[in-house]
């Protein structure tokens, strides 16, 4: 009498439970019957739970499943990531992930049943409008290349990856495993309960705020990101008005038929970042910026005309020739990236590239590529990111510092890392101040009075290299700032944009200065930072001399046009310098003219005794001068 009992309250707690099911499963998608509320549905057939289960199965599964198996081999997801924290490759999905590719690979007729009660063939339910299996271009229908949808049959490993949450076994959630023990896999049904769309898409838990994404991945410093923490508005496609931050992870994910190949993107590479309503221009709102525009701009870095060669993580060989590219996640971790751009006097890293990785130069002697480099992971300061793509890292062999790279702008691109080596007579304090910059000799910087009032932190001033590459507006709340791409040459930024050319292809002099040409005060580049000459009074007694001063003498004959930095003081060049140190130009004084310099204890401290050059008025002097 116990044992009948028994079986009789197990049989009631199971047809309760099919109850609840059918219940749940009927106003959704899943009911296939003829009363079922979809598109896709039988044209007779009135039960609901026939198209996956029958009493009397022929498959040995627990789910006394009716539906015809699929036999198809998937194509698993993969990418470098996964492969950088030593993943083993996946399996093929499980068995219970194959109850539901059985519909959602599309190979198999969704009426392919082993037992049914409606009319027509036996084991065949015909659907209306002659549909058999889901629609190829159907968001359902996920084919057998899962290369762009979310892993299955791969396990879950914390120790692997630090940014997927630990948790203790079991799961004591809807969230599960399969089966739900430590070396369980991501499976169809960790994420999706096929009974019950209660939270849309049949997820096992609600998405509000991304909680299913976050329920396994915590990506470091996601919390306080912009993308996270934004309030800006956002109507995502097929979905109510909400706003970034709520949508997050959704912004550039999507689980199924991403099209950005691996990781899950919605759209490929840099696109995700225009088109999904923010940083492009199809749907620029309040508070984004529209990179899209800048990027397309004729001096840039190449984010929309290369594709297909970023990696992550990138390393030396994935950057260098012939797989130089420049991605936006070359530069943004979407992941950390805050709001707010840097300030003055400072290389330290700002908010827009928190998060971002790069690469930080060895010790080198003067002059000479720095071949040597530590993977800085995140970047402490933006030169970091930079010296990644425009060093020996990226650039590869360039022993005279030149390669024969051809940049946007027409001309051989430099390694910088060299250029701003601390061993260097004089650079642009761009990875060091000045006053740590070992190989300058005394003053290291120059006086105060040769600096604008925005940079007088002589000695102990850093900066950054987008201080002067960058958009064409200097400072904007509405255009994006930095290196994106500009109208202008070497994406020079800053109210004046004009080296070593001005506005009229020709190259500057100090007479366009003495004598207010060519609109030198608002053009040439290097008054951005340096008041050449103000009020009647010059910053330099070399640049006062008048014989310096004609017109046919170019600031090129003594100064380099890269100017990060000089094997000489002062960014002096020699004439056996080569192209493109060297101007080289065809008049006397169109390239570099000088053959030996020293630098004056001050800016006013010169004479004909610290410079010659071999054919000119120093040709006489003599000396112990700069190598």
């Amino acid at each position: 009498m116990r044992l009948l009992n028994y079986i009789i309250l197990i049989t009631v707690s199971i047809l309760l439970q099919v109850s609840a099911w059918s219940q749940s499963i009927v106003n959704t998608k899943h009911n296939l019957s003829i009363t079922g509320p979809g598109a896709i549905k039988a044209s007779g057939e009135t039960q609901v739970c026939v198209f996956c289960h029958t009493p009397h199965s022929k498959q040995a599964t627990v789910q006394l499943w009716n539906h015809q198996p699929t036999a198809a081999n998937y194509s698993l997801y993969s990418s470098d990531y996964l492969t950088s924290k030593s993943y083993p490759s996946g399996s093929q999905p499980n068995e219970k992930s194959k109850l539901c590719l059985a519909c959602h690979d599309g190979t198999i007729a969704i009426g392919a049943v082993y037992n049914t009660t409606a009319s027509g063939s036996i084991g065949t339910i015909a659907l209306s409008g002659g549909v058999t299996t889901i629609p190829a271009g159907s968001a359902s229908n996920l084919g057998t290349a899962f290369m762009n949808d979310h892993p299955v049959g791969f396990g879950y490993d914390p120790t692997k990856d630090a940014e997927l949450v630990s948790r203790s076994w079991p799961w004591t959630s809807a969230v599960k495993l399969s089966p739900n023990t430590a070396e369980g896999k991501v499976e169809c049904p960790t994420c999706h309960e096929p009974h019950n769309n209660t939270n849309g898409k049949f997820l096992q838990i609600s998405n509000i705020n991304a909680a299913l994404c976050a329920f396994c991945h915590n990506k470091t410093n996601w919390a306080g990101s912009i993308h996270k923490t934004s309030t800006q508005s956002y109507t995502p496609t097929g979905s109510a008005t909400t706003t970034i931050g709520e949508w997050s992870c959704r912004n550039c994910h999507q689980s199924h038929n991403g099209q950005g190949v691996p990781y899950l993107l919605k759209l490929p590479e840099e696109n995700t970042c225009y088109q999904t309503g923010c940083h492009g221009t199809t749907s620029t709102g309040v508070n984004t910026k529209n990179i899209q525009t800048q990027a397309n701009k004729t001096y840039k870095h190449p984010v929309n005309t290369i594709s297909g060669l970023h990696k992550n993580p990138d390393n030396s060989t994935s950057l260098n020739v012939p797989n130089r590219h420049a991605e936006c996640y070359d530069c943004h971790n979407p992941h950390q990236a805050k709001d707010g751009l840097h300030t003055l006097k400072s290389n330290a890293v700002s908010n827009v590239l928190t998060g971002a990785w790069g690469v930080t130069p060895g010790s080198a002697t003067i002059w000479t590529q720095p071949t040597s480099f530590t993977v800085t992971n995140p970047v402490v300061q933006e030169n970091q990111i930079c010296f990644k793509c425009h060093s020996y890292y990226g650039l590869g062999v360039a022993v005279t510092g030149v390669t024969t790279i051809l940049g946007p702008s027409g001309i051989n691109l430099t390694d910088q890392a060299m250029e701003y080596n601390i061993a260097n007579k004089s650079v642009h304090p761009v990875s060091v101040s000045l006053n740590n910059q070992t190989g300058a000799t005394t003053p290291r910087p120059l006086a105060a009075a040769q600096m604008s009032a925005a940079w007088n932190g002589v000695g102990t001033q850093t900066m950054y290299c987008s201080d002067c590459h960058g958009n064409d507006q200097p400072t904007s709340t509405t255009v994006p700032q930095g290196p994106h791409g500009s109208a202008y040459k070497f994406m020079l930024t800053g109210n004046a944009k004009y080296w070593p050319l001005n506005a009229a292809g020709s190259l500057w002099t100090l007479d366009d200065i003495r004598n207010n040409r060519n609109n030198w005060s608002t053009n040439l580049f290097c008054v951005n930072c340096h008041p050449i000459y103000s009020g009647g009074t010059w910053r330099n007694n070399v640049h006062s001399r008048s014989n310096h001063q004609g017109a046919g003498i170019k600031c090129v004959a003594c100064h380099v046009t890269v100017p990060h930095g000089s094997k000489r003081s002062r960014l002096i060049g020699y004439r056996t310098d080569i192209s493109p140190y060297n101007y080289n130009g065809t008049g006397q004084y169109e390239k570099l003219v000088i053959s030996g310099f020293r630098k004056a204890s001050g800016p006013n401290s010169y004479s004909t005794s610290n410079c010659t050059f071999t054919s000119g008025c120093h040709g006489t002097e003599s000396g112990t001068f700069e190598p």
